[in-house]
């Protein structure tokens, strides 16, 4: 039991520093730092590519990788549910034998 309340006490000193720390560096001012300046002028191509080409890309690499990772959990379900059957199968047969 000691060691739990042990446990408990350093998670709570973690916890309560990663919550804290940050109101400490939001102080800072760094100088020479950009500040944003207000909306984003798409006019730019910078901040097109940026703020929209990029993000797309990202989305439909997401979706198609997606799909793959699915189908690959698929096929691993199905082996993992034959090999089972088949294991269940070996079972029965060894039972009924040795009756």
């Amino acid at each position: 039991m000691p060691h739990l309340l042990k446990a408990i006490g350093k998670i709570t000193t973690i916890f309560g520093l990663t919550y804290l720390f940050p109101l400490f560096t939001f102080a800072q001012n760094q100088p020479g730092i950009p500040k944003p300046s207000g909306p984003v002028d798409l006019s730019e191509d910078s901040d097109l590519v940026i703020y929209i080409v990029i993000p797309v890309i990202i989305l439909i690499l997401f979706l198609i990788f997606r799909k793959r990772i699915n189908r690959v959990k698929e096929e691993k379900r199905e082996r993992f549910r034959k090999k089972m059957e088949e294991r269940r199968k070996m079972a029965d047969d060894r039972f009924i034998a040795s009756k």
